[in-house]
């Protein structure tokens, strides 16, 4: 455990045990007479898991995804001549697909999802970012089409990013609505553990959930009790007593508050106590994960390996959905990127292999799908040696069933003053984040009527907007396209 969690241990005890207790009551009493109902149809239903990577604070896609084409290279070097890439030094990319005519190529820190994308297991998505409807730089020069809140704000883009709401109209995050309609669709947990799964504590994307979202620590479960389990002398076992007589004590207490506020107590200890269990009964994975200079594993990596864990234990934790959060800081690149940013990129690119090398050794890559969002993209042009608050820019999805080696959307123009930047750079996103939670949607197994009801501003962007082809097996349900690769394919 390191030292936020350390920090934080009193209050995750505090607001944990009311936490399981009640989402798990509340989930139990809403939804289980139509779980019942629905179990059987689903029994068979192969098992999936969606992973979200947020990169906290605006990745500066411009340096992650770069044009080779010699007119474009010189273009997007003159818009930022204090940080382009040398245009030796990228990592050449050959989409099948979405290239636009232009030669792309990666920052030489990500060789290892270079490898993923040439290999069809990972996809590109250009230009993703918040939008409200199509919205053209006239229109938003105009004002004459509804804008997301707070343009270029780190709260209020996270949020819209992750709920569509803001600070000040919060709204349930879409993972979390994707995990209460699992969990009405009869996909709970026979343990009674969330959908929902976060590996960095509280975040919009699961809040707002009617079943919860379950905090596992950055290194995997942790004990309610965990504090108490330090130390084996005599003090220790004595303060462990105590702690267990007070619980018992409180489930015999006159008062009725009293008694269910032990009876909780001791539920939520004792369920912390299962999931601990189970994933820690899991062998010890053979993939190795990232590690620092010192070669300990990295706080990332750490993450990505419990994510890992907690999948291996899908049998013993009785899931059969399950969607995962974890975030990754340090992205507010304003100054210092040329010494930032790179290890930033490595360690999404290392931490992203290894996970889905660990989905293929578990035998579930085509089950798992992981993709990466983040505050908004960063301005193209710089400003000394960084770049400030953008709007659109590039994302990741990596799993063995992407429709891997293409990029979708659109990638805008890398010049000042195209159609696309309203200014300094700041490109008008030309996929809204909509569309991906969309697609995802339906690959998780949710309906249409599903998708427009967790993103309601689908129906502006017109017919098809609720889907992008980025899934093989998703597309050949809907669309019958058939994206088949000639390389082999893990399990799912």
């Amino acid at each position: 455990m390191d030292h936020h969690d350390k920090a934080n241990e009193r209050r995750r005890f505090l607001a944990g045990t009311g936490r399981i207790a009640l989402g798990s009551a509340a989930a139990m009493a809403t939804l289980g007479q139509l779980q019942m109902v629905q179990a059987a149809t689903r029994s068979s239903d192969k098992y999936k898991a969606l992973v979200c990577v947020y990169l906290f604070g605006g990745n500066d896609s411009f340096n992650m995804v770069v044009p080779r084409t010699p007119s474009a290279y010189a273009t997007y070097q003159a818009a930022r001549p204090a940080l382009a890439i040398p245009q030796g030094d990228l990592l050449a990319i050959t989409p099948q697909a979405g290239s636009q005519g232009i030669d792309w190529g990666l920052h030489p820190s990500m060789p290892e999802l270079r490898s993923l994308f040439e290999g069809g297991r990972a996809a590109l998505i250009g230009n993703l970012g918040p939008l409200v409807a199509p919205t053209t730089k006239t229109a938003y020069q105009s004002r004459s089409v509804p804008l997301p809140p707070e343009l270029f704000s780190h709260v209020d883009q996270q949020s819209y990013s992750m709920s569509m709401g803001s600070e000040t109209a919060a709204r349930p995050g879409w993972g979390g609505r994707f995990a209460d309609r699992l969990q009405a669709a009869g996909y709970g947990s026979t343990l009674g553990l969330p959908i929902g799964l976060t590996l960095s504590g509280a975040n919009a994307w699961l809040a707002g959930s009617e079943t919860g979202m379950y905090t596992l620590g950055s290194s995997g479960p942790t004990r309610l009790d965990s504090s108490l389990r330090t130390g084996s002398d005599a003090r220790g076992l004595a303060r462990r007593t105590a702690f267990s007589q007070l619980l018992d004590a409180a489930q015999r207490d006159g008062s009725a508050l009293v008694r269910d506020h032990g009876r909780m107590g001791r539920r939520s200890i004792d369920f912390s106590e299962s999931v601990f269990n189970a994933i820690n009964a899991v062998p010890a994975l053979s993939t190795a994960f990232p590690t620092d200079g010192q070669g300990r594993i990295t706080r990332f990596g750490d993450m990505l390996r419990a994510v890992a864990r907690t999948i291996a234990a899908r049998g013993a934790l009785g899931q059969r959905r399950q969607v995962f959060f974890l975030g990754l800081g340090g992205w507010d690149t304003h100054d210092g990127q040329p010494t930032s940013h790179p290890g930033l990129l490595a360690q999404v690119s290392q931490g992203l292999n290894a996970f889905y090398n660990a989905t293929v050794e578990l035998g579930v890559a085509n089950s798992v799908t992981t993709f990466t969002m983040s505050d908004f993209g960063r301005t193209l042009n710089n400003n000394g040696d960084g770049t400030d608050h953008g709007w659109g820019g590039h994302a990741w999805i990596v799993g063995g069933d992407v429709a891997g080696r293409r990029i979708f959307g659109t990638m805008p123009e890398y010049a000042l003053g195209s159609s696309r930047d309203v200014g300094r750079g700041r490109m008008i996103p030309s996929t809204p984040v909509e569309q991906l939670g969309s697609t995802l949607a339906r690959w998780f197994g949710l309906g249409l009527g599903d998708a427009h009801e967790i993103f309601p501003n689908l129906r502006n962007f017109g017919s098809g907007a609720d889907y992008l082809p980025m899934l093989i097996s998703t597309n050949r349900r809907l669309n019958e396209i058939d994206f088949t690769r000639s390389t082999g394919r893990g399990k799912g």
